[in-house]
């Protein structure tokens, strides 16, 4: 504090000199600063430190300079062990690389990544160092768990695809849609002249009605969302259609359609409980094609196709529907 207030006093009679010097070389006065700031007081300490310190000798410059060169040496060795180190672990990896590079998508090196339960990418890990860890953890496994992981992967696979195919309702979709296929190439290989006949317009048309009604139905069997009763009833038609029971498959055709319920005869719903004959209509022996436009569409479709069916067979006579 001591100090300061003594610099405090030096810089005033500084200015003081400087005023009177100013006034003794010209006329026009010197402004006087009443405050100064704590910057400025600093500065002037320590430019009167400067002053006051003593020069340096030799023997301590040369200290310094000697210190000064230790640590710059230092430094350069230690960057000269990192490019070392560097170029060490870059040469150890090469000939890992040159053993076996794994020629893999980078989807592909994350599914196998996850198979082996480890992370996809680690924190600042690059491309290249991602398929070096793939292939040091191969190696440590000796690749059994990657194989039979790969192995069960591909059975399932298969069993999914097998199921898919073997289930009804790509069974019943297959056999209508072939049957659909056949009718249309029919259709188009008959002569021009046939063609634009007012039968062979006919015929035409029908078949494209035929491939707009059917539709839902396909659709239906893709999600698999064929209703149960009604899919029971396709299999049985396209069974006995395989057959070759084609009155069989009218029969089926004609109970999944019209159904054999008993209709109520006479007063059913007088009170709020249900009489005898309402109580024999349920759902296994509705009348399906009564319930909506759609069903109604779909279901004329597949007597179409079985009836395709049935004239492009050779069976007998007594197994077709006249």
């Amino acid at each position: 504090m001591d100090q300061i207030q003594a610099t405090m006093a030096a810089l005033k009679r500084q200015r003081e000199e400087a005023k009177s010097i100013a006034l003794k070389n010209s006329d026009v006065p010197v402004q006087k600063k009443k405050y100064m700031r704590r910057g400025e007081i600093e500065a002037a300490i320590e430019e009167e430190e400067r002053k006051n310190a003593p020069a340096p000798t030799p023997t301590q410059a040369e200290d310094d300079e000697k210190a000064e060169t230790e640590k710059e040496s230092v430094v350069d060795a230690s960057s000269t062990q990192t490019k070392k180190d560097v170029a060490a672990l870059s040469s150890s990896s090469e000939p890992q690389d040159a053993k076996g590079q794994l020629n893999l998508s980078l989807s592909e090196i994350k599914k196998r990544l996850r198979n082996l339960g480890h992370p996809v990418t680690l924190f600042g890990e690059t491309p290249q160092g991602r398929q070096n860890r793939l292939e040091s953890l191969i190696h440590a496994t000796e690749g059994g768990e990657m194989n039979l992981q790969e192995t069960k992967d591909d059975k399932e696979a298969e069993g999914e695809e097998n199921k898919e195919e073997r289930s009804d309702e790509m069974l019943v979709y297959r056999y209508f849609k072939s049957m659909l296929s056949m009718w249309e190439q029919a259709l188009g290989q008959r002569p021009e002249g046939v063609k634009r006949t007012a039968q062979g317009k006919i015929a035409t048309q029908t078949m494209k009605q035929c491939k707009d009604y059917i539709r839902p139905l396909f659709r239906m069997c893709k999600h698999h969302e064929v209703p149960p009763e009604i899919l029971t009833n396709l299999l049985d038609i396209v069974r006995f259609c395989e057959a070759g029971e084609f009155v069989q498959a009218n029969d089926a055709y004609i109970k999944m359609a019209i159904g054999n319920a008993a209709w109520p005869i006479g007063v059913t719903m007088v009170g709020i409980h249900e009489r005898t004959g309402r109580e024999k209509i349920n759902s296994n022996k509705q009348a399906h094609v009564m319930n909506n436009e759609l069903q109604r569409k779909y279901l004329t479709s597949v007597k179409r196709l079985v009836s395709y069916a049935q004239s492009i067979s050779n069976v007998l006579p007594s197994k077709k529907v006249l």
